[in-house]
């Protein structure tokens, strides 16, 4: 079982719990597909999505210093399943809200059929999470639906300038004939509003453009991930003086090459700028229920748990970003999440003094449904 945080502090009950979570994942799952119309047809890579690494974190809540700490923090994993959910299945609001409510049915009924006896204390711990989970997992859809309708608003606007193109050519050409004053004055006025046209039409896909959160198109082919990660790490500390330390086990699917190998250079380079001088940034890949786990961790002045999703919007930069000297525009994170959401997976960051910081790429091993094939 692949986790991605520290199990070393848990309490014996964090254990127990941590235990059941691929059967609790599996009930889960079987449930939200008899109960629930729209879940019919979703794959299980889909359907799974950050669920396992919601359980650890569940885990964790049952561990008085991790609860302390930052039992409640399910923010960026509830935000990225509202997102994948609004991108990769056909689901309403009221489908989130309703498969939280069989999981949360389900965790309940399999910990307490292995009589884990839970304290009311971890009782609430748990309730707590799941409902700062939905909460956000909500909020993030809908946010995401309304970035369809942009999407919808780009197309309609793409589409419209060919003919305001034709009209202003038309209208151009008719005052190059040399029109009767009365017609001239009519197409000159054409051709001004035409122009006018075209450049609010240009200036509504500029923008919708930096807003977009549209897949990108990949062509993918069957490669070993860790090799992947072994050539970028060590070009990394051929050339970039780094101090990597790379573990794991080969995952071999269907990604493409060249999209995972820039997002990592990106996660690296971030790690290395960030991370703490003297301290290695570590690399692990492996995999679980179907999905590859590539994570990578720095040490270092931690990131703001506020700043969690602000770090991958476009052209947003945190505090600590905008006075550093490095000139970045804040376009390399969300191009990370962009190639992992175009392979059907997710992009995510936890970060705390303890723990470090770690970028978390998590995509099915098999991404050709989610390019249409285009293999």
């Amino acid at each position: 079982m692949t986790t991605l945080i520290p199990t070393d502090r848990f309490s014996f009950n964090s254990h127990r719990m941590l235990a059941l979570r691929d059967t609790v994942l599996r009930v889960w799952e079987d449930h939200v597909v008899a109960r629930l119309p729209r879940a019919q047809g979703v794959s299980r890579p889909v359907l799974t999505d950050t669920m396992p690494v919601m359980y650890e974190r569940l885990c964790a809540a049952l561990t008085p210093d991790y609860f302390e700490r930052d039992g409640l923090e399910v923010s960026t994993l509830g935000a990225e399943h509202g997102v994948e959910r609004a991108n990769l299945t056909d689901y309403d609001a009221d489908t989130i809200v309703a498969e939280f409510q069989l999981f949360r049915g389900v965790l309940f009924d399999v910990v307490d059929a292995h009589d884990i006896d839970l304290t009311t204390p971890e009782r609430r711990a748990l309730h707590l999470t799941i409902d700062a989970a939905v909460r956000e997992s909500v909020r993030a859809f809908v946010v995401a639906g309304n970035a369809l309708r942009e999407r919808v608003a780009a197309a309609l606007a793409h589409d419209l300038r060919r003919p305001v193109s034709n009209v202003t050519l038309g209208a151009s050409q008719i005052l190059q004939m040399g029109a009767a004053p009365g017609i001239a004055e009519l197409a000159e006025r054409i051709l001004r509003n035409g122009e006018r046209m075209e450049a609010m039409l240009g200036e509504l896909l500029e923008t919708l453009a930096i807003r977009s959160s549209d897949r990108l198109q990949l062509e993918l082919e069957q490669f070993d991930l860790l090799a992947l990660a072994r050539t970028v790490a060590q070009r990394a500390r051929d050339y970039g003086g780094a101090d990597v330390a790379l573990s794991g086990e080969p995952v071999t699917g269907w990604w493409n090459g060249a999209a995972l190998e820039r997002a990592l250079e990106i996660l690296l380079t971030n790690a290395q700028r960030q991370g703490e001088p003297g301290t290695p940034i570590e690399i692990k890949v492996g995999t679980d229920l179907g999905r590859a786990i590539l994570t990578v961790r720095n040490h270092g002045k931690p990131i703001p748990k506020e700043d969690f999703e602000a770090i991958f919007e476009q052209f947003v930069r945190t505090q600590d970003a905008a006075e550093s000297a490095t000139g970045s525009w804040g376009v390399g994170l969300p191009y990370v999440r962009t190639v992992a959401q175009s392979h059907g997976g997710s992009a995510v960051v936890f970060s705390d003094a303890a723990a470090g910081t770690v970028f978390v790429i998590d995509v099915p091993v098999d991404a050709r449904p989610f390019q249409g094939d285009r293999a």
